[in-house]
């Protein structure tokens, strides 16, 4: 914000006191001020070349050439003593200081075709500053009962300690009307001071108010008055990368925005704050930038600005920071997410991506993780120790929306912890219906909903020997869906850890770590944890192997130990040792699927596909880009008992599907029974190959022959 030195904003000569003979009509005639109160405006000069404090004029400096850069200033009606001269003029409110410098830098033109020596006598390229100085201590009290009821919360001058305010007066434009109504209640004494800085501030700021007041109607702003955007206390939006609202921040902002240092090129910086979070919440203080305006000669829309206040978002970004602050508050201690960037395959499982957050488990498991080298300001300042246990604290946007954009969460399906934005996390939708579509014997289906459900009711066991045998324990053998039985976990509503056994390690020590982490984890988040492939810790011990003998040692003893859910998956029950029938609390065998259950497991399909087709239009572009020309689900159900004929497990099933799905998108066909009668048809000659090789015995036969199955 540049200090304008229009000799109209002065209204009057400046070498006499100015009087406004109008207040002692408005005075209260009761209570008359002792003087009439009155300002002067004063010009201070600093010359570079001179050792001399700076020189203090009544009249306006000139230009003259000399010095370095030929551009020296000269006044004339220099006040030797100023305490003198006020002594003599006590009806001086206050003073206007108008600060000149001179031959420390070459002046800077006010027009682009003006050189040093074309200024003339024109000094206007060499003021600095503008200082407003508070003489009367009836301004400084009435001031002061401004102060406490109109800008209380907006940064503004000390008018009990600050000798001098600066120009351009921003706190008083943010609150010309709060302003306006504590003028009226000030003291009748104090008053027609109050009323003469209030009226000179209007009019030296009128030119540049009011042509901004009509920009920020509309949205606009110009560069001249970008400074008095930025109110301290009110929030601001970021901007960052491509201006995606998943990486949109808020901060609050601390300060008036800093102007550079160049007069030649635009840059300026605000110090902003906003909250970090490594289990507790700290306030933030860093500086923001602004180094590029959109124009630096034409009006702009002010959301054109990297960073602009919160009042001129729109509705939709502002509801989405403060969505995105209360899940963020949501994860302050521990919670399982979902998480999605954008659409995923519409076959998918409702599971989809679930993350766990849980930054005190991070920090244990990352203790030496570096710091960043350049942190911002981190102020002591931290929300109250109670809040933490609230869902609903009695916290602002000044906290929600300023939350931090990531957080740590652990993948539970790559088993690594990421990064996740905040604006993708979602609650989890348990999909406890699922369960019913898993087709197995009802009976077994039943058993397994009573044993979960008891297990979540359950607190403590009967065994006498406490933290021992608390779990429940189910193992899977035969040709197991593993997708179908990760759904206890949805019945259950608990999180899912899936382990697959030919990632552990064979050696007994690796794998006694790997299952101390695992079980861990699984009891601090109360998992559902699932191992797929067992077998190799389950194998029946002998006298020869004994590194096979540790393996399956180091694993009873996880079994033993264990109190949550943990689900086992097998097809080789034929050679189990014999300790783990005691540990295992329920075995369910799952058969090679008859027709009527494939013809049950096609229905299923078919009625999600049925569903997905009902959300659609006629052709639609999905998240990948690919456009997708749907289903005839009419034809293929009317299909469905010949498809049921072919023998198929499930994963087969969803396979077949998937990947005529591909077929069609490829050829830009709507999908039939013919493109699943041809998927299927490839699909099964390999089974046929693989049974003429086993000489048409069947997998379940081979196994069964071992004694394994």
């Amino acid at each position: 914000m540049e200090v304008n030195d229009d000799p109209a904003d002065s209204s009057s000569p400046s070498s006499e006191p100015r009087r406004n003979l109008d207040r002692q009509r408005k005075s209260d005639p009761e209570d008359p001020p002792r003087y009439l109160p009155i300002f002067t405006i004063d010009w201070r000069i600093r010359c570079a070349n001179s050792k001399a404090e700076d020189k203090l004029y009544l009249d306006p400096p000139w230009v003259v050439e000399s010095g370095p850069y030929d551009a020296h200033l000269r006044g004339s009606r220099a006040v030797q003593n100023l305490e003198l001269y006020l002594e003599r003029n006590k009806e001086v409110a206050f003073i206007i200081y108008k600060d000149y410098g001179c031959c420390g830098t070459p002046p800077l033109p006010r027009s682009n075709s003006q050189n040093t020596r074309d200024l003339g006598d024109d000094a206007s390229a060499l003021l600095k500053r503008e200082q407003l100085a508070i003489i009367s201590p009836e301004l400084r009290a009435g001031l002061v009962g401004i102060a406490s009821t109109a800008l209380q919360d907006i940064p503004h001058p000390n008018f009990e300690e600050d000798k001098e305010v600066s120009y351009p007066y921003a706190w008083w434009f943010h609150r010309r009307k709060e302003v306006d109504a504590a003028v009226s209640q000030v003291p009748s004494a104090a008053r027609p001071y109050v009323e003469l800085i209030r009226d000179y501030i209007l009019s030296r700021m009128k030119k540049t108010w009011r042509p901004m007041d009509k920009l920020l109607s509309k949205g606009m702003i110009s560069a001249q008055y970008v400074g008095y955007l930025f109110v301290p206390n009110k929030i601001i939006v970021a901007k960052k990368g491509d201006g995606e609202l998943s990486k949109m921040q808020a901060f609050v902002i601390e300060h008036w925005l800093h102007r550079g240092v160049s007069e030649i090129e635009f840059s300026a910086w605000l110090e902003v704050s906003c909250w970090s979070f490594d289990g507790a919440f700290t306030k933030t203080v860093l500086r923001l930038s602004l180094s590029k305006l959109p124009s630096e000669t034409e009006d702009f829309p002010i959301t054109d600005l990297s960073f602009y206040p919160m009042e001129f978002a729109s509705a939709a970004i502002v509801e989405a920071l403060r969505n995105r602050g209360r899940m963020f508050w949501k994860c302050r201690l521990r919670n399982y997410v979902s998480y999605s960037t954008e659409a995923g395959n519409e076959l998918e499982s409702s599971m989809g991506s679930r993350f766990m957050v849980d930054i005190a488990t991070h920090k244990q498991m990352h203790p030496g993780e570096k710091v960043p080298a350049e942190q911002p300001q981190v102020t002591p300042l931290k929300i109250r120790p109670e809040y933490m246990s609230q869902d609903n604290p009695d916290l602002d946007d000044t906290f929600f929306m300023c939350l931090p954009t990531t957080i740590h969460g652990f993948n539970m399906d790559k088993k690594e912890w990421v990064k996740l934005e905040v604006h993708c996390i979602q609650d989890v939708a348990w999909n406890t219906e699922a369960f019913d579509f898993v087709v197995i014997d009802p009976e077994a289906k039943e058993l397994v909903r009573a044993v979960v459900a008891n297990q979540i009711r359950t607190t403590e066991n009967t065994d006498l020997i406490r933290g021992k045998g608390n779990g429940l324990f189910i193992l899977l053998h035969g040709q197991v869906h593993l997708r179908a039985f990760a759904y206890v976990a949805e019945i259950a509503k608990r999180p899912l850890y899936r382990v697959s056994c030919g990632d552990i390690g064979t050696k007994a020590e690796d794998v006694e770590e790997y299952l101390d982490v695992v079980l861990r984890l699984g009891k601090t988040w109360g998992c559902v944890v699932l191992f797929d492939e067992a077998d190799v810790f389950l194998e029946q011990r002998s006298l020869v192997n004994l590194e096979r003998n540790a393996l399956v040692s180091v694993f009873l003893r996880v079994l033993e130990y264990y109190e949550g859910i943990l689900i086992l998956t097998s097809n080789r029950v034929g050679i189990f040792d014999e300790a783990f029938k005691s540990r295992i609390q329920l075995n369910l065998r799952y058969k090679t699927l008859d027709r009527n259950q494939r013809l049950q497991i096609w229905s299923n399909f078919l009625l999600r596909l049925k569903r997905l087709e009902s959300e659609r239009g006629p052709a639609s572009i999905k998240s990948s880009e690919v456009l997708d020309y749907g289903v005839n689900v009419a034809a293929i159900q009317s299909k469905v008992e010949e498809l049921a004929e072919v023998n198929l497990n499930g994963r087969e099933i969803r396979n077949a599907i998937s990947t005529a799905r591909h077929l069609t998108r490829y050829r830009k066909e709507q999908m039939a029974y013919e493109h699943l009668q041809r998927v299927i048809n490839k699909a099964t000659k390999f089974d046929e190959y693989l049974l003429e090789l086993n000489k048409w015995f069947s997998p379940d036969e081979i196994r069964r022959d071992k004694r394994e199955r």
